[in-house]
């Protein structure tokens, strides 16, 4: 064991208090406002566009924010990211609900200001979270402790869209409202702030070591940068295919397809659920396929359910599809993880998470921003027949990554 890997235990102290933490925010975030933040827009009178833009704005200050987030936690520490991270977050969305205290015509700016900054917040979580994870990890066990965190994301939303499906229902004769207003979602979300206090003192309770100085561009690492920024093209197609379906979905059944809260609070459980066991397939998955051929398959099946999506305008194709999406992408985004992770040297490890982050954000950003004016062009159909050529896009591009590989080992050879 290296004295950067200081203990042999995967349950250690520091892993488990980044699980609690991660817990937590993982239930109000992902499970809560997932479900429920778009609900809550469309009842204070805005549309698709509207959506779209804002979601766009605000993965687009992540994406912008992920590299200098990264070289503040490298100056400060992980500790100092997650805290940041949660501390950032639970006042921007504090401030986001209480929007209808003001004149209608500043709604806008107030959202789109404070949605961005939760976004610079999340970036901070970004950058931080997969090098921490490496760092509390013992060597051998780093694919059990990303497909622990896959399993734990998957329990606490499916948890949390479950009460988010609920809580409007009981919160409306509380509040004397119905659900085609805002109120009752309000106060259900008024849980994500809390939960982002909640993980302070336990993140604040985290013993890291400091990141070790970082080599230059101008070093000898020059190679981990080019696979790096091929990495980022691939995860830009991939991400940007993802959120088209994340940041519509409920919008889509809502308006088009007129299913109530509560069945679109159950189909997104049912998706943490069966994300969950495939979570557990993550370890076994990247063994025998490796992280490119595993990634270019779920690009695939991806891209299939994108196409059902736009073809099929059915609450049942809707349901499997979007349950079989999230399921490969819980794969998808521990197997990007761990990739950037391993392929390179410690002192890396926090601007390949980065770089990483930077894909990310900005497919988030473009499918999000653009989503919303291709909705009134061609409709809930237009985005994700876009999707499924996003996604092909980024099978097609791992597949020809492999291929340049296996040449670069045979004329090693």
């Amino acid at each position: 064991m290296s004295h950067s890997e200081p203990t042999p235990r995967l349950l250690n102290r520091n892993l488990l208090l980044y699980m609690g933490g991660w817990a937590i925010t993982a239930f109000a975030y992902t499970g809560v406002l997932g479900v429920l933040f778009n609900l809550f827009l469309l009842r204070l009178g805005f549309g698709a566009e509207f959506i779209g833009a804002l979601t766009g704005a605000g993965q687009l200050a992540w994406a912008l924010c992920a590299l200098p987030m990264g070289i503040f936690v490298r100056r400060f520490g992980l500790r100092a990211g997650l805290l940041t991270s949660a501390l950032v977050q639970g006042v921007s969305i504090a401030a986001l609900l209480s929007v209808e205290l003001l004149p209608r015509e500043v709604w806008s700016s107030w959202l789109f200001g404070w949605w961005i900054l939760a976004w610079i917040g999340a970036s901070a979580h970004g950058v931080s979270g997969a090098p921490l994870l490496m760092q509390v990890s013992p060597i051998d066990r780093r694919r059990e402790a990303f497909t622990l965190q896959a399993i734990m994301l998957g329990v606490v939303a499916f948890a949390g869209s479950i009460v988010a499906g609920q809580l409007p229902s009981w919160l409306a004769p509380i509040v004397n409202a119905t659900l085609d207003q805002p109120a009752p979602y309000r106060a259900a979300m008024i849980l994500v702030p809390i939960s982002f206090g909640l993980a302070v003192p336990i993140w604040s309770r985290l013993k890291v070591a400091p990141i070790a100085p970082p080599a230059t561009l101008e070093s000898h690492d020059r190679q981990p940068t080019r696979l790096l920024a091929a990495l980022a093209g691939m995860v830009f197609l991939q991400a940007a295919a993802e959120n088209g379906l994340r940041t519509f979905f409920n919008v889509y059944l809502d308006r088009q397809l007129l299913a109530p809260v509560s069945v679109i609070g159950a189909i997104g459980a049912v998706a943490q659920a069966i994300s969950v066991a495939s979570a557990l397939l993550i370890p076994a998955v990247l063994r025998r396929a490796g992280n490119a051929n595993a990634l270019g398959a779920i690009s695939l099946c991806v891209a299939a359910c994108m196409a059902a999506l736009a073809l099929v305008p059915s609450l049942a194709v809707a349901a499997a599809s979007y349950i079989l999406v999230t399921a490969l992408v819980a794969i998808a985004a521990q197997a990007r993880q761990l990739f950037s992770q391993e392929m390179v040297a410690p002192h890396w490890r926090t601007i390949a998470s980065s770089v990483n982050n930077v894909g990310v954000g900005m497919g988030w950003s473009v499918a999000a921003g653009l989503g919303g004016v291709v909705v009134g062009v061609a409709g809930f159909a237009g985005v994700f027949g876009i999707g499924a050529g996003l996604s092909l896009a980024a099978a097609l591009s791992l597949a020809s990554y492999s291929a340049a590989r296996r040449r670069a080992v045979h004329q090693s050879v």
